[in-house]
């Protein structure tokens, strides 16, 4: 073989090499990180009266898995995300983890479906606004879950919708007044919704973007009565959105 067609060899293996590799990373797992915000409506009822907060959070998120980049077959998902608030003096902090399992089926070239089970985990408290005690109410649910979602593949993009619901299983609340009492009392198993759209961008830049619209209800209602407290039921509906970079 000649140097000249040698030479010709060698440089269009070099060339194809990272065309090769970004064709591959476009379809692995990857990991996701960046801010969360949202604006959170909680309402609290008891005894035949009912009390609404509103309060907007702030926090972060990451999550690994290949929901956002896989095109066909096994899809899984873990992630985690913590929120704060603190809003004329009454604070609010919550965290999340989740995991999701299932499987895509491809419709069309650009188009597919999802079918998800999963689980995960909500810890939630909420520290009222009380000028004679410090208080401290706590709710604590795992949960099970299944989803559906829709993928449409653009070019260098990928924008993805799922829905589904929520079973708590087995979740309490406590209810704390520093110095007072410390009660707890079981929460009533409930199903309830969610949903997301997400955006993942520039998969062909150095630096992949992810945006997404969220909506998450829990409701915490209690198997019994807290004895210093009327309120038996709290429903938390949030709206949020999520922007972070993936590698």
């Amino acid at each position: 073989m000649s140097r000249v067609t040698l030479a010709a060899v060698v440089s269009a293996c070099v060339c194809a090499v990272p065309t090769v590799c970004d064709a591959t990373s476009h379809t692995a797992p990857a990991f996701a990180f960046g801010l969360q915000g949202s604006y959170t409506e909680q309402e609290f009822t008891g005894h035949g009266k009912t009390d609404t907060e509103h309060m907007p959070e702030g926090g972060a998120f990451i999550n690994f898995g290949n929901k956002m980049t896989s095109t066909d077959g096994f899809i899984y998902q873990a992630e985690l995300s913590g929120l704060y608030s603190k809003h004329q003096n009454q604070k609010v902090k919550d965290a999340q983890a989740d995991l999701d399992l299932g499987w895509r089926i491809t419709l069309a070239e650009r188009h597919s479906v999802d079918l998800l089970v999963g689980g995960g985990y909500k810890w939630n408290r909420l520290q009222p606004n009380n000028r004679k005690y410090d208080i401290d109410l706590t709710n604590r649910t795992p949960f099970a879950k299944v989803a559906l979602g829709y993928n449409y593949r653009f070019d260098t993009a990928t924008l993805r919708f799922e829905a589904g619901m929520r079973k708590l299983i087995n979740g309490d609340s406590q209810l704390e007044i520093h110095g007072i009492s410390n009660e707890k009392v079981d929460l009533k198993d409930g199903t309830h919704p969610f949903a997301e759209m997400s955006l993942l961008f520039n998969q062909d830049g150095m630096i992949p973007v992810i945006a997404s619209l969220y909506y998450s209800r829990f409701e915490y209602e209690l198997d019994g009565q807290f004895v210093m407290t009327p309120t038996d039921t709290q429903v938390q509906d949030e709206y949020g959105i999520k922007l972070g970079v993936s590698f």
